[in-house]
């Protein structure tokens, strides 16, 4: 007959287990839509800010060297969600800018 403890210790395994997947396809989402925005970031008139903004958030997911360790993907998503609208923000300003007529 198993103790009590295990069923507990199986619980949180299972718990843990999920938070761990949940938080790795939010960090694939996230990964793909910073991805999507390749071409409009390479456009002429986008700032390096950009640039290095959508390439470092990229390279931080990837790498395993993290702030908090690799199951615990909090800090990724909070890169990668931060480095969406700061290069959102600024494509929606450099079009803007396109879209007005000169003079």
């Amino acid at each position: 007959m198993p103790e009590p403890g295990w069923d507990v210790l199986s619980a949180l395994g299972v718990v843990a287990l999920i938070v761990v997947v949940v938080t790795a396809v939010v960090v694939v989402v996230l990964a793909i839509a910073m991805i999507r925005r390749h071409r409009k970031v390479h456009q002429p008139g986008v700032p390096v800010s950009a640039k290095v903004s959508y390439y470092g958030s990229i390279i931080y997911a990837v790498l395993p060297v993290d702030l908090l360790p690799d199951p615990i993907l909090v800090d990724d998503i909070g890169v990668l969600a931060a480095a969406l609208v700061y290069v959102g923000s600024v494509l929606k300003r450099v079009s803007r800018k396109r879209s007005q007529p000169l003079g």
